[in-house]
């Protein structure tokens, strides 16, 4: 029989608070109690619905639209591919999990192959909520490629309809580029008024933003009777530019001479745009995925780097020249943790704290680090909106943003000049949005960031917000300064926008969305109030399945006067914990180890010993 339970999320949790609808194909109560549990646990604001029959599970996928699919692999007379087979022939896009007590790595493979988003196993529920996050995410991004590859879809369509009514611009003009006849299309796309205007307009070079491409195409046709799909940018009247596509032919005169060439012109603005944030979502997505992936054993190296190196320092003479190595390696171990931190802000995995709050006010706080940064050859003018509206943001990664962009500026400009910091309101419409795929329309508050330095040619702009990318010289930056401001601005439902000429400077947008709302307080921590390590006697289980974090753990904690109890999993730590239970005063576990992970070892642990004191590790942000 099929049931079904609502869950609001776990009291003092930071997971989603929003809800979704769940089906869970479970013949095992229990285990279905167990899997809701782990949910809820997490953060996850939840309606459940748990199917035991595949006449169950049909009915449920008929009467309603479910987030994700959890399901058993092995059912009584059915199985979870059989689940999975059912979902596909009804084509519906739903993220299939399956969750189940053992699962071959032959039958995983196959079983991924065939659909299925992820598995878990049982004796690992922990890692549930990752899988379901992670599911609803990848989700996410195809609904976001599958968007883009139909407004590409579209926009194909549309143009080819164009060219049946004879819509596309078409021109003939002398050698020297001057028109003859023009048709209303091309009026419209240059944006004239009239034909007669554009005709008798002294416009021989004017519409081609590069004037070398006029004289390079009429030639090229002339010579060879004909050019086809030849793309430049053109000037409108108003300054704006656009990208066009040509097709043309010379045509002879009476005399046998080719003094004319008639074109026709597409303008492929549009289509160009769709492409490139298609192109983008892809690079994106993958690297976004790679971020994720290193993030865990890489910032357990770092950590374990960094505590060597504070035990290192605090075990030396402070003027020692080992002291001073023991300060050097840890410095070096946090700019590479800034690194790791920079990466994950790329691929949307920062743990924010917005806070509703006023950009005048963060730069107002902000500038006044400028000023040792800039140095006396850059000038820094700020122009705030007076009624600039209010934006849900996480103040420090605000900061972050205009750090790097200043940074960005001031590199630029390395003779000086003037850097201006800009906040505007701003609406964005329906029309705006078309043309460009990423945006939501409406109200949104913008800063500007503009430099007068050396500017970047369109080849730079098209990599400047991928990690690593950097025109500077080697050892003078880590190109993950603008792939941060990019990863800030998305995370927070925003995006951000170039504009820059080869000599001209650069002027960076970053756009976030405005909301209702009164303003609230930003705490700030004074770091200089920390007060030092006090230290104990009591009895600490450490449960860490990397040697070199374990190790450093241990002789930390033993300097401390703590003593200790060693665990490298989470099922060894249980069973330390059933021989020393009356002894133990605290338990510090990692979240994801070989066996079991720390929060399924900490539930039974709770079984012996309730309110048992713990603290929790990991190093990937996503597991918190």
């Amino acid at each position: 029989m099929s049931r079904t339970a609502f869950h609001p999320p776990a009291a003092h949790s930071h997971g989603s608070t929003e809800s979704l609808r769940v089906l869970i194909v479970e013949h095992s109560a229990a285990d279905a109690e167990l899997i809701q549990r782990e949910l809820q646990k997490a953060g996850f604001r939840f309606r459940a619905d748990v199917v035991a029959t595949p006449e169950e599970f049909a009915t449920r996928l008929r009467e309603a639209l479910y987030d994700v699919i959890l399901a058993d692999f092995r059912l009584p007379n059915w199985t979870g591919l059989d689940a999975l087979e059912s979902l596909q022939q009804q084509k519906k896009d739903i993220p299939f999990v399956l969750v189940t007590g053992t699962l071959g790595e032959e039958a995983a493979v196959d079983c991924i192959k065939k659909g299925a988003t992820d598995y878990v196993l049982k004796d690992r529920l922990a890692r549930l909520p990752v899988a379901v996050r992670r599911a609803l995410e990848e989700k996410a991004l195809r609904e976001e490629r599958k968007r883009s590859e139909e407004a590409l879809r579209h926009s194909e369509a549309r143009y080819r309809e164009l060219v049946e009514n004879a819509t596309y611009g078409i021109f003939r003009v002398t050698r020297a580029g001057k028109f003859l006849d023009v048709n209303p299309a091309l009026v419209q796309m240059l944006g004239y008024e009239s034909s007669a205007e554009l005709i008798s307009a002294d416009l021989p070079a004017t519409p081609y933003r590069h004037l070398e491409d006029r004289s390079r195409i009429i030639e090229q046709c002339l010579q060879s009777g004909r050019v086809d799909g030849v793309e430049v940018e053109w000037r409108r009247k108003d300054g704006s530019f656009i990208t066009v596509q040509f097709s043309g032919r010379a045509v002879v005169d009476q005399s046998g001479g080719m003094e004319e060439v008639e074109f026709i012109v597409e303008d492929v603005t549009e289509r160009r745009a769709m492409e490139k944030h298609l192109r983008q979502v892809h690079k994106f997505e993958a690297i976004g995925q790679m971020a994720g992936g290193i993030a865990h054993d890489f910032n357990n190296v770092i950590g374990a780097i960094m505590g060597w190196a504070e035990l290192g320092q605090e075990q030396t003479p402070a003027d020692s020249r080992l002291h001073s190595h023991f300060k050097k390696i840890r410095e070096q171990a946090e700019r590479a943790v800034g690194l790791t931190r920079q990466l994950l802000a790329f691929a949307r995995r920062q743990v924010l704290e917005p806070r509703n709050l006023n950009l005048n006010q963060t730069i107002i706080d902000f500038v006044g680090l400028l000023g040792n940064i800039l140095g006396d050859l850059i000038e820094l003018r700020t122009v705030a909106a007076p009624d600039l509206g209010v934006i849900r943001a996480d103040p420090t990664q605000l900061e972050r943003v205009l750090m790097n962009l200043c940074l960005n500026a001031r590199d630029a400009m390395l003779q000086g000049g003037q850097l201006l910091i800009q906040t505007e309101n701003v609406t964005l419409d329906e029309d705006y949005a078309r043309l460009h795929t990423y945006v939501q329309p409406g109200r949104y508050v913008r800063l500007s960031v503009s430099d007068t330095g050396v500017g970047m040619d369109a080849a730079t702009i098209e990599h400047i917000f991928e990690p690593f990318f950097t025109t500077k010289e080697l050892g003078k930056g880590t190109g993950l300064g603008l792939a941060t401001v990019y990863g800030v601005a998305k995370q927070h439902g925003g995006f951000v926008q170039v504009e820059s000429r080869l000599g001209l400077g650069a002027t960076f947008q970053v756009y976030f969305p405005l909301v209702e709302g009164a303003l609230e307080d930003i705490e700030r921590v004074d770091s200089a109030a920390a007060q030092p390590v006090q230290g104990g006697s009591e009895t600490i289980l450490v449960a860490e399945d990397h040697d070199g974090v374990r190790e450093m753990a241990r002789v930390a904690l033993e300097s401390l006067g703590y003593r200790l109890i060693l665990a490298q999993d989470g099922l060894e730590a249980v069973d330390l914990f059933h021989q020393h239970c009356g002894s133990i005063d605290l338990a510090l576990l990692d979240v994801v180890m070989p066996r079991m992970g720390g929060p399924d070892a900490y539930l039974k642990m709770c079984a012996l010993k309730p309110n048992l004191p713990v603290l929790f590790t990991t190093g990937y942000i996503a597991e918190a």
